[in-house]
């Protein structure tokens, strides 16, 4: 009776070292998956921040073409001329340009 005894010690020695490395290993692998997670997280919270900031551009973007839509001819005029002369760098005739070519 008592080889019946000793065998089972170290089955149930077994057992608890293998519950224990399975345990371990689940710890490991949710603490890696919770670190993946916290970072896409992060990543996608700079991605709307992203986003939100194109948004407000748009928008104001959006208010300007509405302004310009519901404006006068007089303030048209002033805006097609602004838009010419600082995006198309036209200039109105008998006008002198200065380009600084040092760049400074």
């Amino acid at each position: 009776m008592s080889t019946k005894k000793e065998t089972k010690k170290p089955l149930s020695n077994l057992r608890y070292i293998v519950l224990c490395v399975v345990i371990l290993i689940f710890a490991v692998y949710s603490v890696v998956t919770l670190a993946n997670l916290y970072s896409q997280i992060g990543e996608k919270k700079n991605e709307l921040e992203l986003i939100n900031d194109e948004i407000a551009i748009q928008e104001i973007k959006n208010e300007e073409m509405d302004e310009l839509y519901n404006s006068s001819d007089e303030e048209f005029s002033e805006y097609i001329e602004k838009i010419a002369r600082e995006d198309l760098d036209y200039i109105k005739q008998g006008e002198r340009v200065f380009v600084n070519v040092a760049g400074d």
